[in-house]
């Protein structure tokens, strides 16, 4: 261990007799700065991996960041296997790493969800569209929640007259099925990590969630997903968009599809062009491609009045609305994100 710690001692860390979580954070932060890391993210980024590798909560870290980390009491080789655990991620930072990969999940809309070089990473700015969604539907959650609360009272009441087991049961069917008119059959289209189906399906009712995306290893990732936060009822399924889709139709498709113009990424931020896979990023030569196939191929899996609501480039709001409006969608309309950049677009399948 000597030998990886002198090399650490080389880029300006702290000799370990001398060590303590903020004098690592400071000199962190700086070699992170220097490998390229906007100097607003890099401290945090340090401070998130300390905590991921000493075991500590946000309370927990700043409670102990100025201590010395050769405490009397503490072993030094519990110090040294901790402090070479943080070392070995923090060299894949400064390679430029996603910090989400090397955690190995990513926080999105209130959930953790599991991630690793083969899905894109979840962002805030996809948070919007899942808004946006439960804005729409609004009435429809409200609606889930009242049935939810008659259900409850009416086995309450009927408790003494019939079989509670049997009541428990049925009652569990109904939720889980979807069993009345307003639960939804929802496809995530380019799914990914799962993420936006998966946000959206654990406050709406539905019958079905379907998630669907060309790459199997993808799909892996949104398995292991859907398992941690909704269980059962919900299908994956490997498909090129939506040619192995059959005799099911949906009433609310959701999609991120990929719409980076190929020449540009290149020229993305590493984390981005390096380490995210390509086929999440690629939307052809204008960035429109994955758009024009969805409006086309939408058509013979939407239930009438279907809902759309697509994630799109800051620059394709009309390029987008104008593909769907041409393919006879109803009501395309395109919405903002928290900075103002178009970032949605929504529309209805005829009815």
């Amino acid at each position: 261990m000597e030998d990886w710690m002198a090399s650490r001692e080389a880029l300006g860390f702290p000799k370990l007799r001398d060590a303590s979580l903020q004098k690592i954070e400071i000199t962190g932060k700086q070699l992170l700065v220097e490998a390229g890391v906007e100097e607003e993210e890099s401290a945090l980024e340090v401070r998130l991996l300390l905590q991921e590798s000493f075991s500590l909560n946000t309370a927990g870290y700043l409670l102990r960041k100025q201590e010395p980390l050769c405490k009397a009491g503490i072993e030094q080789t519990e110090i040294l296997q901790k402090l070479h655990s943080f070392y070995e991620n923090f060299e894949k930072r400064r390679r430029r790493i996603p910090l989400a990969q090397i955690l190995g999940r990513q926080s999105f809309y209130g959930l953790d969800f599991y991630v690793n070089e083969n899905v894109l990473i979840p962002r805030a700015d996809t948070e919007c569209l899942v808004d946006l969604v439960l804005e729409d539907y609004a009435d429809l959650i409200k609606q889930g929640e009242k049935t939810y609360a008659e259900k409850r009272n009416s086995e309450k009441q009927n408790s003494e007259k019939q079989n509670s087991e049997h009541v428990s049961n049925k009652h569990e069917d109904n939720v889980e099925n979807g069993a009345n008119s307003s639960s939804l059959n929802i496809l995530d289209l380019c799914t990914g990590t799962g993420c936006i189906g998966i946000s959206v399906a654990k406050h709406l009712p539905y019958q079905e969630l379907l998630l669907l995306d060309l790459s199997e290893k993808a799909l892996a990732v949104a398995k292991k997903n859907a398992e941690k936060h909704l269980g059962g009822n919900v299908r994956i399924l490997q498909s090129d968009l939506l040619t192995e889709v059959h005799e099911k139709r949906f009433s609310l498709l959701l999609s991120n599809p990929p719409y980076i113009v190929s020449r540009v990424i290149p020229d993305l931020e590493r984390e981005v062009s390096e380490y995210e896979p390509k086929m999440a990023l690629d939307g052809g030569e204008d960035g429109l491609l994955f758009y024009r196939r969805i409006a086309k191929e939408a058509k013979a899996v939407l239930l009438p009045g279907a809902r759309l609501y697509l994630e799109i480039g800051y620059d394709q709001g009309e390029s987008v609305k104008d593909i769907f409006q041409k393919e006879g969608y109803e009501e395309v309309e395109v919405f903002p994100d928290l900075s103002g950049n178009p970032r949605v677009v929504r529309g209805i399948f005829p009815s």
